[in-house]
């Protein structure tokens, strides 16, 4: 997996990677500076060892859904780069004609093209270095039968070679690991892949009937590969090049020229760039293409890993979401319970900072644990999920394959960590605001119902902020940015309103009803009042949460009525 919410993963690595140091290096700075509020901190952790595991636990459910989205991709990208290897063997790039025959076959073109390309990738010192074969092809599909066992297949690969040019390609081996040789074929013989062979119910010796005009050629069966042009899990078989050219009648003919790059399966895919910019300006006009076939089918397996990953994490969002709260509520219990430790703490000169460094130090230990237990168990999960899936995907040619790269491991446990700790940090703020008499008292804080400048300002910066996200929807044509915007500008027009002195039951109420009565709204309406508008599938998230909570608002600020 290459891409994450369109990010490049090493790029998303290396930012999170850096706002984590910076964060460490802030902490263990603050924490030299203040290491009485640290040692207070800190031995609460194995003081309370219950506590401690119950709040780990509760503060890794984001880093675990990290983990496992992430685990969950890496698979199924692995997968589909091993289905598109597999089917693509050693082959990174092919020439072929741009438009393919009526009947889907691929159409024919001159073989001294082949001269063409090879003398030209070889010229050229740019790219001579970085191509280790180039060979013609000529590829039909034709209906085979069995005589003897009268069983048939309607479309079989039927592959022409000439071997003098497969250097570098993959050999074809049977299954006792030895290699067959093309050229060794007698002119009425041909090599099939294990899997016609099952189908057929053929072996060495057998005969089989091949379609490739109007009477069928009989050819004897001189070998059964395993490995190959084409897979054991194919439908195929393989005749020397010529003599497919001779019973088609395309002798001079080839339709196709595959080349393949120095390096592995998958390295060799990374010069795929440098052939195409070399043979493009070459056969222009010509009516051949340059396809880049491995390039693609990577590229595909990692738009699929990124694609499954992102789905998993934006349905999680309700779930992270939950978490952050989560993670709020744990200190704001943590704060209750210690509320009268704090006012001893600030009766005798603590200061306000010194209660949130001391928050956030033992925040920090935690959110450290939790993101690692977080990472792993999320391992798991994701290993669970992939068996589920497997099930699943049974009948299908994919088969999934667990594996998870070391990046995904290090985006997870980052991300995570550097969301519980912003958390922390906001609710270690939140906790620190405490009246000395009632915290040594135990006595619950009054509510504040005054009126600021601040509070007025910050009322009126929701509203603003709202609008100018709806105009930001409007122009970039995206209906999350505008439904969200809208529905921002509506809360804000709620907090102006209990500002004012206008009752909260009205103001929140009338706020719940717009926020459901927006959200609820027919797709058809947006259709025909903004067609241009586009969504994705974060509208899921986004409509989730703003019908709970114009929901919650209804029910809650009129539960006396309705009880």
């Amino acid at each position: 997996m290459e891409k994450l919410f369109g990010i490049p993963i090493n790029q998303l690595m290396v930012t999170l990677l850096v706002v984590f140091g910076v964060g460490v290096t802030i902490m263990m700075v603050t924490a030299l500076r203040n290491r009485v509020m640290l040692k207070l901190a800190v031995r609460n952790v194995p003081r309370r060892r219950a506590q401690t595991a119950l709040i780990v636990l509760g503060l890794m459910l984001a880093t675990l859904l990290f983990s496992a989205s992430l685990a969950t991709g890496d698979t199924l990208t692995h997968s589909v780069e091993v289905l598109a290897l597999r089917e693509i063997g050693e082959v990174d790039v092919v020439v072929q004609v741009e438009a393919r025959e009526a009947s889907g076959q691929l159409a024919y073109f001159d073989q001294a093209y082949f001269d063409t390309v090879r003398d030209h990738l070889e010229g050229d010192p740019a790219v001579s270095q970085k191509v280790e074969g180039i060979a013609p092809l000529a590829r039909e599909t034709a209906p085979v039968v069995a005589p003897t066992t009268r069983l048939s297949e309607p479309q079989v690969d039927i592959l022409g070679y000439a071997e003098e040019w497969m250097n570098g390609f993959d050999r074809l081996v049977d299954s006792e690991g030895n290699s067959l040789s093309v050229t060794d074929l007698a002119s009425n013989q041909v090599y099939v892949s294990s899997e016609t062979a099952r189908e057929l119910e053929v072996d060495s010796g057998d005969t089989v009937l091949v379609f490739l005009g109007p009477q069928p050629t009989a050819l004897e069966v001189a070998g059964v590969y395993e490995e190959g042009a084409k897979p054991a899990d194919e439908i195929s078989l393989v005749m020397p090049l010529s003599r497919l050219q001779e019973r088609t009648g395309n002798q001079g003919k080839i339709n196709s020229i595959i080349i393949t790059n120095r390096g592995d399966a998958i390295q060799g895919a990374a010069h795929s760039d440098a052939v195409l910019s070399s043979l493009e300006p070459l056969l222009e006009g010509t009516g051949l293409e340059v396809d880049p076939v491995k390039q693609d089918a990577l590229d595909e397996a990692n738009e699929a890993g990124s694609t499954f990953s992102t789905i998993f994490l934006v349905f999680g969002q309700f779930s992270i979401a939950a978490g952050i709260l989560l993670i709020f509520l744990i200190f704001v219990m943590l704060a209750a319970e210690r509320k009268r430790e704090l006012g001893i703490a600030r009766a005798v000169g603590t200061q306000r900072g010194h209660v949130i460094r001391m928050f956030a130090f033992e925040g920090s230990v935690y959110a450290l644990i939790a993101a690692a237990v977080g990472s792993l168990l999320g391992v798991v999960v994701g290993w669970g999920m992939v068996r589920i899936m497997a099930v699943a995907l049974g009948q299908t040619d994919l088969e999934l394959t667990y594996a998870f790269n070391w990046r995904s491991m290090v985006i997870a446990y980052t991300m995570g960590m550097v969301l519980t700790f912003i958390v922390v940090l906001v609710s270690s703020w939140q906790v620190s605001r405490l009246n000395i008499v009632r915290a040594i008292r135990d006595i619950p804080e009054p509510r504040i119902t005054r009126k600021t400048i601040k509070g007025l300002i910050l009322n009126i910066l929701v509203p603003v902020a709202g609008v100018f996200m709806t105009f930001s929807g409007l122009q970039g044509e995206q209906l999350g940015n505008f439904m969200l915007g809208t529905s921002v500008a509506i809360i804000g027009m709620a907090l102006l309103a209990r500002h004012f002195g206008i009752p909260e039951r009205a103001a929140f109420t009338v706020a719940g009803l717009l926020l459901l009565g927006w959200w609820l709204l027919p797709g058809s309406i947006w259709e025909a009042i903004l067609p241009e508008m586009k969504q994705g599938i974060e509208m899921f998230f986004l409509s989730g949460i703003m019908l709970v909570v114009g929901g919650v608002w209804v029910v809650i600020y009129n539960s006396d009525l309705l009880l």
